[in-house]
């Protein structure tokens, strides 16, 4: 069998999660986000998040790589946030490395299981399959974090975006706390 690529290297940040060579850069504002937040998510433009992926073919032979540079801010008292997905092949797990900041991963199936984990420099998370992950900064500083999974999962963003998660993160007296969603749908 002829291997697909050669060995490489890319060097990451652990602080800031940046990658170099310089990789494959999504961003995500609040105009991207919207719906998804209770409240009105504004100004449009305003950077919410960056994904630093690695170039790899998306096939299941090959592991998807990247760092997430997820910025603090609130919409209302809603905390800055990802936009959260399922895998689009829902049995394909995946784990986060946390590198810096402080945030929660919010998980869910979609039988309204949710689940809240720690994010934060240290943490490994890891995010079976079948469950809906969305990360989301708590804190004052960037959270950063590094993620890896099989390269054919894939992501369904739609279904969270017409469903949501069963629970939202809010800034509450004592910290983040946890609310129910109310426009979430089964």
């Amino acid at each position: 069998m002829q291997p697909r690529l050669d060995p490489f290297t890319v060097f990451m940040d652990l602080r800031t999660g940046l990658l170099d060579p310089l990789p494959v850069v999504a961003e995500r504002r609040l105009g991207d986000m919207r719906g998804l937040y209770a409240g009105e998510a504004e100004p449009a433009d305003q950077l919410v998040y960056r994904v630093l992926s690695i170039p790899v073919p998306e096939l299941n032979s090959e592991i998807q790589c990247s760092t997430t540079i997820l910025e603090p801010g609130l919409v209302g008292d809603e905390y800055f946030m990802t936009k959260g997905h399922f895998h689009a092949v829902r049995d394909r797990s995946e784990i986060y490395i946390g590198l810096a900041g402080e945030g929660r991963l919010l998980l869910a199936t979609e039988d309204g299981r949710h689940r809240l984990e720690p994010l934060r420099a240290g943490t490994v998370n890891y995010i079976p399959g079948g469950w809906a992950h969305r990360s989301i900064n708590v804190g004052s500083d960037p959270l950063v974090f590094f993620a890896a999974y099989v390269g054919d999962a894939g992501h369904d963003y739609e279904t969270i975006e017409g469903r949501g998660f069963p629970v939202r993160v809010v800034r509450g007296e004592t910290g983040p706390t946890v609310v129910i969603n109310q426009r979430y749908r089964r």
